[in-house]
């Protein structure tokens, strides 16, 4: 009786095949905000970092301080070159990188005009992971300028 319970067992496991893939993992890091120079928009920047098996898709972002809040891709120079994207994807063992002058976070319709030393308050929501909460410090426009160089110098290497 116990060897067949054994046997059964080894049976049941051989069975399931390779072992089960982990979700979406997700972590936000290197959050920030580019102080305002309108009244009616803001600029976020962050990295989605996902360490599961599984790509996730990220369907909207939600904060207080804004009516609603658009994902942009930059097309071109200049702000009437940004282009709306309706979500974007992470890859299983990837990241989506929103940086100036790439794809980013628009607040639109500002309810309140953040200044450099405030932080934002962000709900992120993906497919997969669910609601994520974000702050992000906004920087000055000489801050957000430095980030920028130091990134791009590091993607050079």
């Amino acid at each position: 009786m116990v060897r067949s319970l054994i046997l059964a067992g080894v049976f049941a496991v051989a069975a399931c095949g390779s072992p089960p893939q982990r979700g979406p993992t997700i972590s936000v890091a290197d959050a920030y905000a580019a102080e305002p120079v309108s009244s009616e928009v803001a600029a976020v920047y962050l990295t989605i970092e996902n360490t599961g098996d599984q790509p996730d898709t990220l369907v909207s972002v939600e904060t207080a301080i804004a009516a609603k809040v658009d994902l942009h891709r930059m097309a071109g120079m200049g702000a009437s070159q940004m282009r709306a994207v309706h979500n974007a994807e992470i890859p299983a063992h990837g990241q989506l990188r929103l940086r100036p002058g790439g794809l980013h976070l628009m607040l639109m319709d500002l309810t309140t005009l953040p200044h450099a030393g405030d932080t934002i308050d962000l709900t992120l929501e993906l497919r997969h992971a669910g609601t994520i909460p974000v702050r992000a410090p906004v920087l000055s426009y000489l801050e957000v300028g430095e980030r920028a160089a130091v990134g791009s110098d590091q993607q050079r290497r």
